[in-house]
Formats: structure tokens, sequence, C-alpha cells
């Protein structure tokens, strides 16, 4: 790797992993990336990367791809599970092979864990969260992530870390999004959590600029940040952008969210290897009506100024998906 910057990237084959492995490349760093022998390739850069095979389960498997490295960007890690346990087994004990692994390596200058919203939980009476507040996950996912980000700050004595908790992320070659546009292309508005649903969002670039920046920290800095666009966004405009862009006239059929928690809780019981069962743990955070950030700390500290909005950034995503013919 000679002497460029040195970056291990985990979960690199993933929808941010991806988009950060090409930003990584695209500005001189030396890109290694740790996959598993069953992952996935379709997403990588095409050239310009190291893969490196390794689990994160598998604590032995990490010292090569760890080798001469000296930051790590782990991104890596379960978003749907049927358990509580299946998620703190990828995310918990995951990251702390990862940490130890980075700990023996003695190159390791900087850990960033890109953490989530839902380890802090949702704004209790819809006021932006600062990262000063006690976390409140209200799903497994969300607090196995928390349980990765104390075992993160357990290392802080051997590297400094830096956890970053993005808001809801989409973009080109998001698929999660993808659906509900679909969704709203058919002429279908599902509101979860019923009336008065509010969120953060972030576009691809934007996370992926903030993760960028957090590799720059000083030496001597272990921080949280939260990271969106600064926003606030009413699920009922989300909509209204969609069908702007989609040019729909009208939405011919509301699933209100009562109807669908019902049936994707009865989809589960009756099919528990549907993708209905790997929803549930979705339905605890999406009863909740305020998923809202402050990004201020990350502006002061890591000079974070997001480009997008939801309006420009779904436009350009929806534009990706009709040239890839995803639309």
């Amino acid at each position: 790797m000679g002497n460029q910057r040195q970056a291990l990237v985990t979960g690199a084959s993933g929808f941010i992993g991806s988009h950060l492995a090409e930003k990584l490349r695209q500005e001189g760093w030396a890109v290694r990336c740790l996959i598993r022998e069953s992952s996935s390739r379709d997403r990588l850069p095409r050239e310009g990367v190291e893969l490196a095979i390794g689990d994160l389960d598998n604590r032995a498997s990490l010292n090569n791809p760890l080798n001469g490295v000296n930051t790590v960007f782990h991104l890596a890690g379960r978003v749907r599970a049927r358990s509580r346990e299946e998620f703190f087994r990828a995310n918990r004990e995951g990251t702390r092979n990862l940490l130890e692994a980075a700990r023996d390596a003695g190159a390791v200058e900087r850990f960033i864990f890109v953490s989530s919203l839902s380890a802090a939980g949702p704004s209790p009476d819809g006021q932006p969260l600062r990262e000063e507040e006690t976390a409140r996950p209200v799903s497994f996912y969300g607090e196995s992530k928390l349980a990765a980000e104390q075992e993160t700050r357990r290392f802080e004595k051997d590297f400094p870390v830096t956890i970053l908790r993005p808001a809801a992320v989409y973009g080109p070659g998001d698929r999660e999004t993808l659906q509900v546009v679909k969704m709203a292309g058919r002429g279908w508005k599902f509101q979860p959590g019923g009336p008065g649903f509010t969120f953060s969002a972030l576009h691809v670039s934007d996370v992926v600029e903030g993760i960028i920046r957090a590799a720059g920290e000083p030496a001597d800095r272990s921080s949280v940040y939260f990271l969106a666009d600064g926003n606030a966004y009413a699920w009922e405009e989300t909509f209204d952008l969609l069908k702007a862009i989609l040019g729909r006239r009208a939405f011919s059929r509301n699933i209100p969210w009562a109807a669908g928690k019902t049936w994707l809780r009865l989809a589960a019981r009756i099919f528990p290897r549907s993708p209905a069962a790997f929803y549930l743990d979705k339905i605890r955070e999406m009863s909740h009506k305020y998923w809202v950030c402050d990004i201020s700390r990350a502006r002061a500290g890591l000079g974070f100024a997001p480009r997008y909005n939801l309006k420009t950034g779904l436009r350009e995503t929806i534009e990706w998906y009709r040239k890839a013919g995803w639309l």
C-alpha cells in the first residue's frame, strides 16, 4: 500500500459501503474491502480496491485483512434478523471481534464505526435529538447497535474512535427506497406510524462525505455524531415529492398504518421464513412518530455540510433508477 492512507472497509458490498469504497479510491486511499466468501461482488468498485476474505464471526480471519491498515471504516452489520440474539451476535460480537483484531494489529490510528439513529432511539417529543441525550433504542436492531457503540468506546485507550449515527440514508443503488418509489408509482400510499410521522434523512453521497471527514479528526479526539441533512420531513411531504417527481396526479389507495402492521404480523406468524418476518423489528421503530436528530455537532466538529435535501436527493435517485432500468 506504500505511503497512501490505508483503509479497511467492512460492509463494502452493501449500499453505503460500496459508495464509501469508491469515494475513498477516488480520493487516493489504498482501499481494502473485507468480504465473506459468499458476499456479492456486484456493488464493489470494478478496479482500484483490494479484496480480503474474512468474517466478523471469526476473530482469526480478521488478522490478515488488518495488516498495515491505519484507518478502519466499520459499516458491516445485520439490519434484519428474526431474533434479538441474531442481531447481537452480528452487531455487538462482530464489532468486538474487529476491535480486538484492530488493537492487536498495532497500526490502526482511527476506528470509525457507522452506527445508526436507531441506536439513539426516537425523539420523545419531536425535538431533534442531540448526542448527549440518553439513548433509548426501541428495537432489537437499535439495542444491538448501541451495544456495538459501547464496545467501540471500550477501545478508546487503544486508538481514537469515531461513532457516526446516520439518519435514514437513501440514494442511487438503494433498494429500500426503490420499494417506496415503486409503491408510489403504482398509486399506493403508505403511512408508517400513523399521521404525523416525521424523520431525518440523508443522501448517500453526504453520509460518505461525513464518514471520510471523520477520518481526519484530531488524533486525541474520540467522538459521537449524528448525520442527517439538517431538515425534518413529514411522511406526507415525502409522498407529495414522489407524486411530483413521478408525475402522478393523485394516490388512489392509502394503506393505513394499523392495517399494514397487522398484515406484517400475520404474514410473519404464518410464514416465519418470509420477508415479513424480518420486518417485525421495524414495526417497533415505525410505531414511534419522531425520528429526528440535530447535526450541529457534526457541522462544528467535522465541518459537515450536506449538499442534498430530500427534494433534490429523491429527484436524482429516481433518475438513477430509471437509467439503471430499476423503474
